[in-house]
């Protein structure tokens, strides 16, 4: 069964919550915390992969090409993963991300 848009756009804005919360939390063991935020960037790419083309063309400031390709650099270049890159993309790039998404969710589909 394919899963809707509506649901991937749902999938995707759980998944920047959930990545907000790992990284304001510093209590937590570190090497946990980073496979948390890399597994929800993960969850983020494949939903962002598997949203259909015009979905993505209502909202063509984000980089949804990139944003696929963060997804496969964690899952098969994982090796190459740049721990400052990655804070750099929580820190600047999920707020645009977000509003985009709530922005889509807010649209009937």
């Amino acid at each position: 069964m394919k899963r809707a848009d509506r649901d991937r756009l749902d999938d995707i804005a759980e998944a920047i919550e959930t990545i907000r919360g790992h990284a304001a939390d510093r209590r937590s063991d570190e090497r946990l915390r980073r496979d948390a935020l890399l597994y929800n960037l993960l969850i983020l790419g494949e939903a962002v992969k598997a949203l259909g083309e015009e979905t993505k063309a209502r909202r063509p400031e984000i980089a949804w090409r990139q944003i696929a390709g963060l997804r496969v650099l964690l899952a098969h270049e994982y090796y190459r993963i740049d721990a400052a890159e990655i804070d750099g993309i929580i820190k600047h790039d999920l707020g645009p991300l977000e509003s985009a998404i709530t922005a889509l969710r807010s649209r009937p589909t």
